[in-house]
């Protein structure tokens, strides 16, 4: 019985060992190590510290792709927005990162993610990828400009941070859902922000909510990514 319970407990370990484990109980991996350095950091925290579920996942994605941390800054400006669509273990992603680069045009890539969804391990994995460098939104960079100034997205707080949800419960229920997550890093040479929308539809009233939706209806024309599904949109 005993040579049982070891040889048992050995292969759960090796399961566990594996890139792509899945098993019945959920052995979460670790927090993204978040660089040290004088950069102004703005990252959402739970209340045990970690680091909120979503921005884990762009870092995951982060280092699969072989991008750079924004966390160590940008000069100008950089964002990076991030569509996950939590549906099933195989799943759609996109990346939409906007480059202001000093003394140069701007500059965008889009990247369509195939990804495999690891809960066990709340691990996403990129099976294949697809990027296209974009060298200009329809309408201008100019245009662009205007939009984000008009949104103030650079100053967006994250949804769960709204006086609408800061009842813990309100807060539990945010994404608790197969709706579009959009989260978005904004970095420049001395700041670094991460903030999470959800449910965009559903509170389409809250003016935050409101101006981010906006935002990604204006740049998924713009940028020529796929058409909005309204299936996404809503809880």
């Amino acid at each position: 019985m005993m040579k049982k319970l070891v040889l048992f407990l050995f292969l759960c370990i090796m399961v566990v060992g594996c890139y792509n484990t899945l098993l019945p109980i959920r052995i979460p991996t670790r927090s993204p190590k978040i660089p040290e350095n004088s950069i102004i950091k703005d990252i959402p925290k739970y209340p045990n510290n970690k680091p909120y579920i979503y921005y884990k996942f762009t870092k995951q994605k982060q280092k699969q792709l072989n991008l750079s941390s924004p966390e160590n800054g940008y000069d100008s400006l950089m964002f990076r927005i991030w569509f996950t669509y939590p549906e099933g273990l195989h799943q759609f992603g996109e990346l939409l990162e906007i480059q202001f680069r000093p003394n140069q045009e701007p500059l965008a890539k889009y990247y369509r993610l195939s990804l495999f969804f690891n809960p066990t391990r709340e691990y996403e994995v990129i099976n294949s990828f697809k990027d296209t460098t974009i060298i200009s939104p329809k309408s201008g960079w100019n245009s662009l400009i205007k939009i984000i100034d008009i949104l103030k997205i650079n100053e967006l707080p994250t949804m769960e941070n709204l006086s609408e949800f800061q009842e813990p419960s309100s807060q539990n229920d945010l994404f608790n859902n197969t709706s579009l997550t959009v989260s978005t890093e904004v970095a420049t040479l001395t700041k670094y922000r991460f903030f999470e929308y959800n449910n965009f539809e559903k509170y389409e009233s809250i003016d935050e909510v409101n101006k981010i939706f906006s935002f990604i209806k204006y740049i998924r024309d713009e940028f020529y990514m796929f058409p909005i599904d309204t299936n996404w949109y809503k809880e």
